[in-house]
């Protein structure tokens, strides 16, 4: 437990500075960015008002009259850049007309001041100066961005605690019953029932659990009393062994018959261990969203700790935070969509079937949203996923279990072909093959495998990863699936230190179910 507590909070301090850092760098950069920007603007109206009033102010001046000068001067205190504006007689100790806003004096540092001469006639008369501050556009631009980062916490809290209260309530706190569950069944503790609430993909696997463990209660109770009539029908069979052969002949058989029980047992047995197995499985996707919504809420730390210390933020910090969250509810459907699968094929050992609808769609997009998926597996490993997919190849199929399909090849890659390596490609393709069929191959430069594991790869419970964690399923399912549900072909193509390929062969219009295939979804 103390281990556990101590990964999650290196995480959060991880991801917290790695949010700070770059935040403050952004935020400083935005601020003199803004800055520079007023000021920028500033100097241009500057230079422009400056040429105007000099232009107009020539005949009250050549006129002597500051009572025509005054309103023209005047009229630009309605723009508060303004801090002065004064305007000096040729010779003149006395301005001829000037006004000041001092109130309105700020950073100098973003304060300007311009000087030209008023002309009459080609002949200088007087001289014009006028300062200006970019103040007012900087405080304009930091009301604005403070309106946004409230929006956007107040958005980012209500997610935050949305998500964190359905993940625990939906699905951490009834996997750390199952987990307890199948770790108690896998040590052969029977005597205490598996009880959740609810009718969802966890609360079927529960009720799946406890009717295995009245079963492995049923038939080890079953094996205790055959064991001792047994006993006894040995004895009786052997003190008339010289009377009947056929005395004897029936006592093989009752032999044969607790043979055979003791290997139905026995594989009971191994389907606790097996769900001991989907139980660890199912924590990567789970510990997945419970990473996505730690870094959501590590977000929303750091924006108040800005918001506290009136920092400033530009705009696209922000638009990067709300993808960020878009992003981290997309990842959050796909990891709890995963459970469930894992879930659904654990129930299908014999034969997998999807039930998602069936409906058109195009096969490169399809490749491309199951990337979406995947790339937080391959985010922080040194292998690169490539794609070459054909545009325009439209299919009539399940697109739903296709995803499946390339998801389980592409992680069996990652974890199998590239054990041990430092650097891998992984390849994507997908061609037209004919009107009516269409080609789908996944290959890597890994590891390869040996023809005795190539031909069996995709049989049921055969991994080369028994006992850390491989279940065995993973091939069988995608072998079901592809020649079962989407009524294709699937091929391996691979040796020792080559790499491997999959090629997949499927109908651009998927098989109809039958009304077994579909009572079993």
């Amino acid at each position: 437990m103390f281990e556990r507590a101590s990964l999650r909070y290196a995480v959060v301090i991880a991801l917290l500075i790695g949010l700070l850092v770059p935040t403050a760098v952004a935020l400083l950069w935005d601020a003199q960015s803004t800055r520079s920007t007023a000021k920028e603007n500033l100097g241009k109206d500057l230079e422009r008002i400056t040429q105007v009033m000099a232009l107009s102010l020539a005949e009250p001046v050549w006129q002597v009259s500051p009572d025509l000068a005054e309103p023209m001067i005047k009229a630009q205190g309605d723009d508060p850049r303004f801090i002065s504006v004064v305007v000096r007689e040729q010779s003149a100790s006395t301005a001829f007309q000037e006004q000041h806003w001092p109130e309105r004096a700020g950073d100098p540092d973003l304060t300007l001041s311009k000087t030209l001469p008023v002309k009459r006639d080609g002949r200088q008369i007087a001289e014009l100066t006028i300062e200006m501050s970019a103040a007012p556009l900087v405080a304009a631009k930091q009301a604005d961005t403070v309106r946004t980062i409230w929006r956007s916490v107040l958005t980012l809290t209500s997610s935050s605690i949305l998500i964190l209260w359905v993940m625990r309530r939906r699905v951490l706190l009834p996997m750390t019953q199952l987990t307890q569950a199948a770790e108690e069944l896998a040590a052969g503790k029977l005597e205490q029932p598996l009880t959740l609430s609810g009718h969802d993909e966890i609360a079927r696997v529960g009720l799946a659990m406890e009717r295995m463990r009245q079963s492995l209660l049923a038939a080890f109770e079953a094996l205790r009393q055959h064991a001792n009539t047994l006993e006894e029908q040995v004895e009786q069979r052997t003190t008339e062994l010289t009377a009947s052969n056929d005395e004897l002949t029936l006592a093989m058989a009752h032999l044969k018959t607790a043979q055979h029980e003791l290997v139905e047992s026995e594989k009971l047995a191994s389907l606790g261990r097996l769900v001991a197995g989907v139980a660890h499985e199912l924590n990567t996707p789970l510990g997945n969203s419970l990473t996505v919504v730690s870094s959501l809420a590590d977000r929303y730390k750091a924006l108040d700790e800005m918001l506290q210390g009136n920092t400033p933020m530009r705009r696209s910090l922000l638009e990067d935070l709300v993808r960020d969250t878009r992003r981290g509810q997309d990842i959050l459907q796909r990891n709890v969509q995963k459970a469930a699968d894992l879930v659904r094929d654990f129930k299908q050992v014999a034969i997998d079937q999807t039930t998602d609808l069936r409906r058109d769609f195009e096969l490169a997009r399809v490749v491309e949203d199951v990337l979406i998926m995947v790339e937080p597996s391959f985010k922080h490993t040194p292998f690169i996923i490539k794609t070459e997919l054909g545009a325009g190849l439209a299919m009539n199929s399940y697109p739903g279990s296709l995803g499946q399909v390339l998801t389980n090849l592409l992680i069996n890659a990652l974890v199998h072909g590239f054990e041990g390596k430092t650097e891998g490609l992984v390849t994507i393709r997908c061609a037209q093959l004919s009107a009516d069929e269409v080609e789908l191959s996944i290959s890597d430069d890994g590891r390869g495998m040996d023809e005795s594991v190539r031909r069996r790869i995709f049989d049921p419970f055969f991994t080369t990863k028994l006992g850390t964690g491989g279940s065995g399923l993973g091939m069988h399912i995608v072998h079901n699936i592809v020649t079962n549900v989407l009524g294709g072909q699937i091929e391996v193509i691979s040796s020792p230190g080559q790499g491997a390929r999959m090629m997949i062969r499927l109908p651009t219009v998927a098989p109809e179910r039958g009304g077994a295939e579909a009572s079993l979804h």
